[in-house]
C-alpha cells in the first residue's frame, strides 16, 4: 500500500493555466444550458471542477463539493486546494460572490455562459460574444483549414424536412447556444432515425439552424487539451474518447499505445492560435478524429474546460508516481454517505490507482436526490487493466 502520496501537479504549471486575476464562476442557469440537458444538480455540480489546479486564484463553489471531509479526500490523493474560495448554497449567494470579485478587479471565467446581461462585459476574462462565436459549431471554418473539416451543410430549422434523408449523417444544433455531452447531436444512419431526429430538433427552443454533417469512418477520436495565454498556445495532452453510441461520449482514455499523431498536435495548436488571435485565453479542447483513410478532422470546438481536462492535466504525474501508464475516466453515483464513500476510496487512493478529482455530498445538495457523486480517473498497466479496475471500483463503492 502506498502512503504519503506526492502532490499531483498538472503537466502545464498552474501559473500558466489562467491569469492571476482570473476567477472561476461557473454557476449559470437553465436558459444558458438548455442544449446541454442540464438538470438542477448539474448547475451546482459544475462549480466543483478544477479543485487543486487553480493555485491561489479566486473561485466560487457550491458547498456540497468543498466540505472539509471532501477536501481531506482530495488532499489524501495529492490535490491540495489553496484557492481563495467563496462558498455558496443559493444562486443569489453565488451571484453576490461574483459581484464582490468583480469589485475586487477579478475577471470571471466559466465553462458555459453566465446569465445574459447579469454581469458587465468587462467583468469576463473572455467577452461572452467571443466565447459564443468560438464555440458555435457553424463557425469552425473560421478556425480550421478546409482540408481538416468534414463536408457539411447548414439548414434553417424550417427547411429541415422529415423526408430529406439522402445518406448517413449527423445532425447538430447550429446557433451559438452552449452545447456539449452530445446532447444536441443525433446520428442518422437511416430514414427512420432521420425522421426521429428532425422531429426532435423541431421541439428545441432557440435552435434556428441545424448542421448536417456527413458520416465518415473514424479510427480514433481525441479531445485535445490546449492551454492558451496571451503569448502562445500550448498542447497539454489528449484523451481518446469512448462512446456508448455514435456521437454520445461515455468516457476518456489516455493510452500510450493510442496517442494522437504529431500532425494532430500541430493542427490543434494552429486552431488554438486562431482562437488566441480572437482574444481567447485559458483551457480549451478540440475534438479531433483520425479517419480510416488517415485524414485528421476537427469535429467540434470546445473553447472551455472539458470533461477530460483535469484527467489530461494530471495524467503524467499520477502515472509516474504509481508506475501505471494508462488512465480511464471514472464517474459514478452512490447511495452511500460521503463518510462511507470516503472510507471505501482510501485503499484505491493509497495504492495510487484511483485519483478522485471531485466529490459531491448529497447532504448539502437536495437536487442530488440522495446520491453522492464521485468523479476522477483510474490508472492501469494497459487499457484492459484500466477497464477492469474501473469495474472493480464501481463494485467497491456500491457494495
Amino acid at each position: 500500500m502506498m502512503t504519503d502520496l506526492p502532490r499531483l501537479e498538472p503537466s502545464i504549471p498552474q501559473k500558466q493555466l489562467y491569469p492571476d486575476h482570473a476567477a472561476f464562476m461557473a454557476r449559470t442557469d437553465h436558459t444558458q444550458t438548455r442544449l446541454l440537458g442540464y438538470t438542477s444538480f448539474n448547475l451546482d455540480a459544475v462549480t466543483t471542477l478544477l479543485i487543486g489546479l487553480l493555485g491561489h486564484r479566486s473561485t466560487i463553489r457550491h458547498r456540497s463539493g468543498v466540505t472539509d471531509e471532501i477536501l481531506a479526500v482530495l488532499e489524501r490523493t495529492g490535490l491540495t486546494s489553496m484557492e481563495d474560495m467563496r462558498i455558496y448554497e443559493t444562486t443569489e449567494q453565488a451571484e453576490q460572490h461574483a459581484d464582490q470579485l468583480i469589485e475586487e478587479g477579478k475577471k470571471l471565467f466559466w465553462p458555459y455562459p453566465l446569465p445574459t446581461d447579469r454581469y458587465p462585459v468587462s467583468a469576463h476574462l473572455v467577452p461572452p460574444d467571443i466565447m459564443r462565436q468560438l464555440n458555435a459549431k457553424q463557425n469552425l471554418e473560421q478556425l480550421v483549414p478546409a482540408q481538416n473539416l468534414v463536408h457539411r451543410q447548414i439548414h434553417s430549422i424550417e427547411h429541415l424536412h422529415e423526408n430529406g434523408f439522402k445518406k448517413p449523417v449527423y445532425l447538430k444544433a447550429g446557433g451559438d447556444l452552449a452545447t456539449g455531452w452530445g446532447y444536441a447531436v443525433r446520428h442518422c444512419p437511416n430514414r427512420k432515425s432521420w425522421r426521429q431526429a428532425v422531429q426532435w430538433f423541431h421541439t428545441l427552443k432557440g435552435v434556428d439552424q441545424v448542421i448536417i454533417e456527413d458520416e465518415i469512418a473514424v479510427q480514433t477520436c481525441w479531445c485535445v487539451t490546449l492551454v492558451i495565454d496571451e503569448r502562445q498556445t500550448v498542447f497539454a495532452g489528449a484523451a481518446e474518447q469512448a462512446f456508448s453510441l455514435p456521437g454520445k461520449q461515455s468516457g476518456s482514455i489516455i493510452d500510450p499505445q493510442h496517442v494522437i499523431p504529431d500532425d494532430g498536435v500541430q493542427l490543434a495548436i494552429k486552431v488554438g492560435e486562431a482562437a488566441r488571435q480572437r482574444s481567447f485565453v485559458g483551457i480549451a479542447g478540440l475534438d479531433i478524429g483520425l479517419t480510416k483513410d488517415n485524414r485528421l478532422i476537427v469535429f467540434d470546438p470546445n473553447f472551455r474546460i472539458n470533461s477530460s481536462s483535469t484527467q489530461v492535466l494530471l495524467h503524467h504525474t499520477a502515472a509516474a508516481r504509481c508506475g501505471l501508464n494508462t488512465s480511464y475516466s471514472f464517474h459514478a453515483t452512490t447511495g452511500l454517505t460521503l463518510a462511507s464513500l470516503a472510507q471505501k476510496l482510501h485503499g484505491p487512493i493509497d495504492d495510487g490507482w484511483f485519483v478522485p478529482t471531485r466529490l459531491i455530498d448529497e447532504k448539502y445538495l437536495p437536487a442530488a436526490k440522495g446520491q453522492c457523486l464521485c468523479s476522477g480517473f483510474i490508472l492501469g498497466t494497459n487499457r484492459r487493466d484500466a477497464i477492469a479496475r474501473h469495474t472493480r471500483l464501481k463494485q467497491i463503492i456500491n457494495s
